[in-house]
């Protein structure tokens, strides 16, 4: 079959961030599939590449995290209309594949499924737009009523709905949506890639001769992610005189601040490396004794299937989290690391201290836990075998 993928964030290892569409798209491909990726670039010009067999082109449709709500609104929709125009011109096309976050991926999604006749498949990787409306980021009213129809028409239009979680299967499913419509395929392990070893100690030369035991952060550092609770605790541990180092990776509209709070404050136990590859990820992960993933107190990032969850768990590492639901539940049940509360610097801290004062064999036992989840509960041949069988599904149904 011949697969047009939509997906506004597509990533390589290579380039950092989630790389889920990366993933399903190249293994689809090496089950016989073709597939076409249509996303976005912050080049010139428009271009097209051919990337592990996947025909990818990329969109001239500027997008930062640094950018204001409007700006990125303005993004999302410009993206929809020239992914509209892009898409038209790809043919033989069986069905589409249409990726959130954002809901407006929707606009091309539904547009391309109605003029070339094909189904659409739909996959929620956030409760778009509640998790902007519990940010406060969307207060208007109307336009809320109104991305609240357009995310309950999107799931009434698409054949097949993927949910990452439980959570956001719950949320399609409240939104009116019957629930053998939906298949929730997590976030999942890339356990060829991310996996226990030995460092490459030339990948991150910043981090070579350090003692202090490692707790790393990697990803966004945006108001969502709540970065400023490993500041804070950072501070408390300094204090106690705590041999500890956090390190954290990323980038984000607050991350200029932060670098500022933790200089103003004197703090010599946190470390900003700024955006990495996922190799360097790798490479950060493995010289980690715990991998923090974090999230702002609100109802629904509870719902999150964090690639760095699933990324930390592939490479044998516990994790500390302050999520609620599903995630913690993983936790405390695999006893894969510590669950704490959202958003209290002190349980943060006395988990740290806890996972640095730990017994080296009960250390052993986290990691052992967490690659055994990863290979045997979460392992990513397994979620697109699953994918391709829904997108066999539905073709045989349209016929």
């Amino acid at each position: 079959m011949h697969i047009l993928y939509l997906h506004q964030y597509f990533h390589t290892p290579e380039e950092g961030g989630g790389t889920r569409s990366y993933e399903f798209a190249i293994k689809l491909v090496s089950l016989g599939h073709k597939v076409t990726m249509i996303t976005s670039s912050n080049e010139a010009n428009n271009t097209k590449k051919i990337i592990e067999g996947i025909n990818v082109i990329y969109l001239k449709v500027p997008y930062s995290n640094y950018m204001s709500f409007k700006r990125r609104l303005l993004s999302f929709i410009s993206f929809g209309l020239r992914s509209i125009m892009a898409g038209i011109k790809v043919k033989n096309c069986d069905l589409v594949f249409a990726t959130s976050t954002p809901l407006t991926i929707a606009i091309p999604g539904i547009a391309l499924s109605f003029i070339k006749r094909i189904p659409m498949i739909f996959e929620v990787r956030d409760l778009w737009p509640e998790v902007p409306i519990q940010m406060g980021v969307i207060k208007n009213k109307l336009l809320i009523n109104i991305l609240r129809w357009f995310e309950r028409f999107t799931y009434r239009y698409s054949k097949h709905i993927i949910a990452l979680s439980p959570g956001m299967m719950k949320g399609v499913i409240d939104a009116g949506i019957e629930k053998d419509k939906i298949t929730m395929i997590p976030n999942f392990c890339n356990a060829y890639f991310f996996k226990p070893g030995e460092s490459n100690k030339e990948l991150l030369r910043e981090l070579a001769g350090i003692d202090e035991p490692i707790i790393s952060y990697a990803g966004a550092i945006s108001y969502a992610n709540n970065v400023e609770l490993i500041i804070d605790t950072a501070e408390k541990l300094q204090k106690k005189g705590q041999k500890v180092l956090f390190v954290i990776a990323g980038d984000g509209s607050l991350k200029q601040e932060l670098e500022n709070k933790s200089k103003n404050l004197g703090l010599q136990n946190v470390l900003f490396l700024g955006k990495i590859n996922k190799y360097e990820v790798l490479e950060l992960y493995r010289k980690s004794l715990a991998i923090l993933v974090l999230f702002a107190k609100l109802p629904v990032l509870t719902t999150n299937s964090p690639n760095k969850f699933f990324d930390a768990i592939s490479t044998g590492k516990p994790v500390i989290t302050n999520m609620d639901g599903w995630i913690g539940s993983l936790i405390e049940k695999y006893n894969i690391g510590f669950s704490i509360d959202q958003d209290d610097e002190n349980t943060l801290m006395n988990a740290v201290i806890e996972m640095v004062n730990l017994e080296e064999n009960k250390v052993k036992d986290m990691e052992l836990n967490a690659r055994k989840l990863a290979v045997e509960k979460f392992d990513s041949d397994n979620m697109v075998l699953q994918l391709e069988n829904i997108f066999k599904k539905v073709l045989e149904n349209k016929k």
